[in-house]
């Protein structure tokens, strides 16, 4: 038995009988414990072969009077209640007893939980009815309660009062020896070592029962069926596995024979139990492979589907390349016409550009215009301002010389000559005066209809700068904008017609894969192996996934993720949902495929790649 299965059960059983004890021998291992029922020990031993065959047994001796006919109800009553359980009280005695196969510790807990229930129920039962506590048959009890219990095993069948579970031991050898060879009528047994068997047709296979000659306590029974398809075969075990717990399934590639056996413990009160096991490796055998034959496509027709799908590739590749030849075409005509519309538009630009160095010539001779005439006024504005102090000084002189000869005329010393002289210089500060007044009318007028002028030429060479700006921006935005969008379907167009040829380019090739998965930096140990018909690249996903990419006659890319235990319920319903990707599982796991193309884009192999690594992968599905 192996080390961690019996860690498991040790630690699982202390949770339900908290003090036993165990030790190993050979090819078993004994755990005894005792039980408190009625205030008494009762000494129970559970026997584990490697087979996963067990035996449990507990006894208890009276030294009290037993009613021999209330024993024979009583043992025909819990045979009847408890069929699967070898109860027998009599001869100073009551033994229980239990044998069977189990696939899994809670399965073999969950039936010692039940022996030790039906103990407690049937040990009480039996002392109520048949022990007779008023009279002593012995004086001594034969056991001691604090002794350990010793296996059937060990005790001495010669001894006086044998324990029943020994005869009860011997009783079922016997009887597995006669349904051996009650099986194996009209056959010649083969003695191999410790082990006798016979093989014989069954149905359209062939069985093969087998007996331990030393201990025969069960029958080894093996249904072997021929199957060539060593892939149906692996998918038939899923089956049988996940369908049928108790059964063990193996392939044999070398002989191509499917394998289904299990363990049987004849027991007299179940005597079809042997032949309904046979009937169980038959039907399970059979139904699987009929699943698995439902779940898979023969050879024939995935070469029929995988030609189909290659004519369909080769039209479409057909009709892509017209198509490419069409739109080569296409652009070179939408280019040649796109040329000219620039060269027009390049042509109007320069024009454009032209009428604005004109209208920029015609604008810089206005300004130097303006920029004289302002000068001019300038010029205009110091004569002015020399005339004005001329006027000035000469009204100041003839203002003093009025004064004076006024001054001299109101003393009455001035002359005749005198009073004619200041009406005189009167008579020319008047002349004067107007003189100047009309002069700075005329200079005012002709100051401010300068600057009127000045004025409308700087607004509008302002307004003449200010849109040749603006016509030199929209001419700028306009060519932008026309080669930007002309650009940009250029370039998608150019990008469409790639695409086309791609479809037509070269094969990948195992080094262009290799190189692929080595850039993609998620793979790890990626090689190619050269095979006689097939070169293969190989790698690695991640500790539990291996991806493989098969360039053979049909090309096609597996994923593979090891599994202990194969759901064959999610796989078949995954072949029937995805129909271009097949499901299978083989000896180191379950397995995803799917053909490609010889001419699959690097980008398609990758997409390819992630969809059958996510039907297994669960991080990947959440993201």
């Amino acid at each position: 038995m192996e080390k961690q299965i019996l860690e498991e059960l040790y630690g699982k059983l202390r949770e339900l009988i908290p003090d036993f004890e165990t030790r190993e021998e050979g090819n078993k291992n004994y755990i005894s414990y005792k039980m408190q029922i009625n205030d008494k020990d009762f000494e129970t031993s559970v026997v584990i072969t490697n087979g996963r065959a067990v035996a449990i047994t507990g006894k208890r001796t009276y030294i009290y009077q037993i009613k021999e006919k209330s024993c024979e109800q009583f043992n025909n009553e819990v045979q009847t209640r408890y069929p699967l359980f070898q109860i027998y009280g009599g001869n100073g005695n009551i033994s229980v007893g239990r044998r069977l196969l189990f696939d899994s510790v809670d399965e073999l807990v969950t039936n010692i939980r039940e022996f030790n229930s039906v103990c407690k129920a049937v040990i009480p039962q039996f002392e109520g009815s048949c022990v007779n506590f008023l009279v002593k048959t012995r004086e001594e009890e034969t056991y001691d309660p604090t002794q350990t219990f010793t296996p059937l095993e060990e005790e001495s069948s010669n001894e006086k009062n044998a324990d029943y579970v020994d005869s009860f031991v011997k009783d079922q050898q016997e009887y597995c020896k006669k349904t051996f060879y009650e099986l194996a009528e009209g056959t010649e047994p083969v003695t191999k070592g410790n082990d006798v068997s016979f093989i014989r047709n069954e149905g359209d296979g062939s069985l093969k029962v087998t007996m331990d000659k030393n201990a025969p306590e069960d029958l080894k029974l093996d249904y072997a069926y021929v199957v060539d398809d060593q892939e149906l075969a692996y998918i038939a075990i899923a089956n049988i596995t996940s369908t049928y717990k108790e059964l063990e399934a193996f392939y044999n590639e070398k002989k191509r024979m499917l394998h289904v056996y299990s363990y049987v413990t004849p027991d007299k009160y179940l005597p079809d139990e042997p032949k309904e096991g046979i009937e169980l490796l038959k039907e399970a055998i059979h139904n699987s492979l009929e699943t698995a034959k439902k779940s898979t496509v023969s050879g024939e027709q995935v070469s029929a589907n995988m030609q189909v799908l290659m004519n369909e590739q080769l039209e479409e590749i057909r009709l892509k390349t017209e198509e490419l030849e069409s739109s080569r075409t296409q652009i070179e005509e939408e280019r040649g016409a796109f040329e000219k519309e620039k060269e027009a538009f390049l042509n109007e630009k320069n024009q454009m550009e032209a009428e604005l160095e004109e209208e920029r010539t015609k604008l810089q001779e206005k300004e130097a215009e303006l920029e004289e005439r302002e000068n001019a006024i300038a010029e205009q504005e110091s004569i002015n301002d020399e005339e004005k102090a001329k006027y000035a000084l000469s009204m100041k002189n003839l203002t003093g010389e009025i004064a004076r000869l006024q001054a001299r005329l109101g003393q009455g010393s001035a002359a005749k000559e005198d009073s004619g002289e200041v009406a005189k210089l009167k008579s020319r500060l008047n002349s004067v005066t107007k003189a100047r007044a009309s002069m700075e009318k005329t200079l005012n007028n002709e100051n401010n209809e300068l600057r009127r002028k000045n004025k409308e030429l700087s607004d509008l060479l302002l307004e003449k700068t200010q849109e040749t700006d603006k016509l030199k921006e929209d001419v700028h935005d306009q060519a932008v904008h026309l080669f930007d969008s002309e650009k940009a379907e250029y370039l998608k167009k150019i990008e469409d017609l790639q695409k086309i040829a791609d479809i037509a380019g070269e094969e990948m090739s195992p080094e262009r894969c290799e190189k692929m998965l080595n850039e993609d930096g998620v793979y790890g140990d990626v090689s190619i192996l050269h095979g006689a018909r097939n070169d293969i690249v190989s790698c690695s996903y991640s500790e539990n996934f291996s991806v493989k990419v098969v360039f053979g006659p049909i090309p096609f890319a597996d994923v593979c993720k090891k599994l202990k235990r194969v759901d064959t319920k999610s796989l078949s319903k995954l072949n029937d949902e995805v129909a271009d990707v097949k499901f299978f599982t083989k000896e180191d796991g379950v397995y995803a495929r799917k053909y490609i193309s010889r001419r699959i884009t690097e980008e398609e192999l990758r997409s390819v790649l992630s969809e059958l690594i996510g039907y297994f992968d669960d991080d990947k599905k959440r993201r």
